[in-house]
């Protein structure tokens, strides 16, 4: 018989970049809460956040608390620590992200962006990481899901900076999930794709090349405790095949950075 959710990885998961209706983090609360886990969401977005977690009591009937948090402040943690000190969270899913929406070159972003995106996409990470894992370390239970992006495979031009934190997640990850191994945590790095949470923002990809959230949150489930990674979608696949094995590393980097162009209208 298969293990349920709540079985494997108790009643409570945390959620981060969980605001937005279109964003994957949602997607992943709506298909947690459907198998009868309890919610802590996390998000900078208060308004947006707490309709969210309306939605999700009226739906589901799971308990559901949003927390407010700035994750590139140092000390957001001890926020929430005290909203979570009295259950277990059993499974994080660090989703959160940050980039600017203009896509400015390496050196052409100011510094305090590029820190900002190191605090919130690598800093934040290791730090919600770093405590909740080592909780379920000690309670011999738990999982771990890091949603990172084939960007940090094949560095994206345009979107460098975060390309490099998305490799940071990537390494961070891997080891991670070796180093966890035979302690019932389960850690499962996600290489997501291009996916249909930004509006009109992705307008000028191949539409082919966007997946929806609920398939890809549906495949990330389904994998977590059997892999370290995940390349959810059939095209993702391919194209980070095509990128890996195809070609050198040289000629990956120039086409992703002619797709990155088109795609950004950047030429």
């Amino acid at each position: 018989m298969a293990t349920s959710f709540t079985e494997r990885y108790g009643t409570w998961a945390l959620i981060t970049g969980a605001a937005r209706a279109s964003g994957l983090g949602y997607t992943f609360a709506r298909h947690l809460a459907a198998q009868g886990m309890n919610l802590v969401l996390v998000d900078i977005l208060q308004v947006e956040l707490n309709q969210r977690a309306d939605e999700l009591r009226q739906q589901y009937g799971v308990e559901v608390r949003p927390i407010t948090a700035d994750l590139a402040f140092s000390d957001f943690m001890s926020v929430l620590v005290q909203e979570t000190q009295h259950i277990e969270v059993g499974l994080l899913v660090c989703n959160h992200m940050y980039t600017p929406a203009d896509t400015p070159k390496i050196l052409d972003m100011d510094l305090a962006t590029h820190h900002r995106m190191i605090d919130i996409n690598a800093r934040a990470y290791t730090t919600l990481i770093h405590t909740f894992g080592n909780m379920m370390r000690a309670r011999h239970r738990g999982g771990i899901v890091i949603v990172a992006s084939g960007a940090g495979l094949v560095p994206a031009p345009y979107t460098g900076a975060y390309s490099a934190n998305k490799a940071f997640q990537i390494a961070l990850g891997e080891t991670l999930w070796y180093e966890l191994k035979g302690t019932g945590v389960d850690v499962l790095v996600v290489v997501a794709g291009l996916m249909n949470t930004q509006g009109d923002a992705l307008s000028k990809y191949p539409k082919m090349m966007i997946s929806e959230t609920d398939p890809v949150v549906t495949e990330v489930l389904a994998t977590l405790g059997k892999r370290h990674m995940v390349i959810p979608g059939r095209l993702n696949k391919l194209f980070m095949f095509l990128q890996l094995k195809l070609m050198s590393r040289q000629q990956a980097i120039t086409s992703i950075g002619s797709f990155m162009t088109n795609g950004l209208g950047k030429n």
